[in-house]
């Protein structure tokens, strides 16, 4: 290899030990590239020497590799990590079943790999995030699974944290983020949005696409998120808190607020879980819906939280609040990792997360020639693609008083929509605050009139 010699996907996956379809990741990801011959995805040699030579330097930089899964100061498993490997982080022992991350263990106990790479992978800065390649670059950093090491995986969206086999003294009370500070975390010494990654921070491990950075604020641990391509997310996410203010109650709910940097507008929530809790992601959960019982995924996912010591009336109630709430919103983006549980790290018990996440709505992305002629279709997520079909599935109202809804909690809900996203350039540009507002209100109004039938439809099979 070597030179401008270029190679097939197979001759470069049996080099690096690695499958094709980990080469495919690997092209997508820059760490190697490629180029069409011959009508064939053939890879560059030297850039499979440069991925070996980094893998071997990522040994090198922790040679011991072996690690106690902890769950605050639970000991969970027994891993090591290997980054020259297809699955880094390998479960040598399990220590406590119930403990480990959901959906990486069979009933029985026995570990899923392929789930343990998805739950570490799912632990780092994706490589989309804008600037990660070269942020790597520069802390001389070979392979995105080792990114989350540098602070041992510590996170503020749950409390594993991968303690040393040979630091037997290391307390949770000692590392953990809700606690303890963390570089770099003041709003008010902003340098850019990338530079805690790879030092004591728990930005090592935030998910996502979109620019994110962990800030401390009067005391309060918040997490900072920006956007890329418009501004006007960072706005949707206060008419979000808005419309949630007026329709449910503190707990249910992440309340996000406004700030400025010199790269633009972001907004602020307080992170809503404590020190000794973990939020679960509906996405880790997902393949084991299927061992449920139900006639939807819907069911099956109440079914699951039950199963969970999770009350299926809360659960109801949550999913309703959000199909309906997401309805009202156009949001377009509640995926499977935008809404599940917290889990206590102690009692394993759940209940449902707050609300959060809703940016990608109102009609962001929309091009003028849709805003021109008045397009305000959007597919829903995660039940159905269909808004109506899924508003459907809300069939726990007991939380919604329509006369409340259509004369009281919704009373100038546009108005204050429309005044929080004037401020934004691009929703107040080329008349799209206009067609905003006037999908908002079809949005509100259609809403009511669907939850009216449906409650009137669940009083009669009552």
């Amino acid at each position: 290899m070597g030179g401008d010699t270029y190679i097939p996907m197979g001759d470069a996956a049996r080099a690096l030990g690695v499958t094709k379809p980990r080469i495919s990741q690997l092209l997508s990801s820059g760490e190697l590239t490629g180029s069409l011959v011959g009508g064939r995805r053939m890879i560059d040699g030297d850039s499979t020497e440069r991925y070996l030579a980094g893998k071997a330097a990522a040994v090198e930089f922790d040679a011991s590799r072996t690690f106690v899964l902890m769950s605050a100061d639970h000991e969970v498993a027994v891993v090591r990590h290997d980054p020259r490997k297809d699955n880094p982080l390998v479960v040598r022992e399990i220590l406590d079943a119930p403990r480990m991350p959901l959906g990486t263990v069979t009933s029985g106990g026995k570990t899923k790999p392929r789930n343990v790479t998805d739950w570490w992978g799912h632990r780092s800065v994706p490589a989309s995030r804008p600037g990660l390649l070269a942020r790597l670059g520069q802390i001389e950093i070979a392979d995105f699974s080792l990114l989350p090491l540098n602070n041992m995986a510590l996170s503020l969206s749950d409390c594993y944290w991968l303690r040393p086999a040979t630091n037997e003294t290391l307390q949770w009370s000692d590392v953990n983020y809700f606690e303890n500070d963390f570089v770099q975390s003041n709003l008010m010494a902003w340098d850019n949005w990338l530079s805690a990654v790879g030092l004591d921070s728990p930005d090592n491990t935030s998910e996502g696409e979109l620019p994110k950075r962990w800030v401390i604020r009067d005391g309060v641990r918040c997490l900072a998120k920006g956007c890329t391509g418009d501004d006007q997310r960072p706005f949707n996410e206060v008419v979000a808190t808005a419309l949630y203010c007026r329709l449910l109650q503190p707990d249910e709910y992440v309340p996000y607020t406004l700030a400025h940097i010199q790269d633009g507008p972001l907004c602020l929530c307080p992170n809503f879980l404590g020190e000794r809790e973990e939020y679960v992601p509906a996405a880790l959960v997902r393949g084991d819906l299927s061992s449920m019982r139900g006639a939807t995924t819907y069911d099956r996912l109440v079914r699951f939280a039950e199963r969970h010591a999770c009350d299926a009336a809360n659960m109801h109630c949550a999913l309703s609040q959000m199909i309906v709430c997401d309805a009202i919103l156009a949001n377009t983006d509640r995926h499977w990792c935008n809404f599940g549980f917290i889990r206590s790290v102690d009692t394993l018990q759940m209940r449902p997360a707050p609300l959060f996440d809703s940016g990608n709505s109102l009609w962001y992305n929309k091009t003028p020639q849709q805003v021109e002629r008045n397009d305000w279709t959007f597919q829903s997520r995660p039940f159905e693609p269909n808004p109506a079909h899924q508003l459907a599935l809300a069939n726990d109202l007991s939380w919604y008083d329509p006369t409340a809804f259509d004369h009281a909690a919704l009373s100038g809900f546009v108005d204050e929509a429309v005044e929080i996203l004037s401020h934004s350039k691009h929703a107040a540009a080329n008349g799209r605050l206009d067609y905003i507002a006037r999908g908002l209100q079809k949005r509100v109004d259609q809403v009511s009139a669907a939850m009216e039938a449906l409650q009137f439809a669940h009083r009669g099979w009552r």
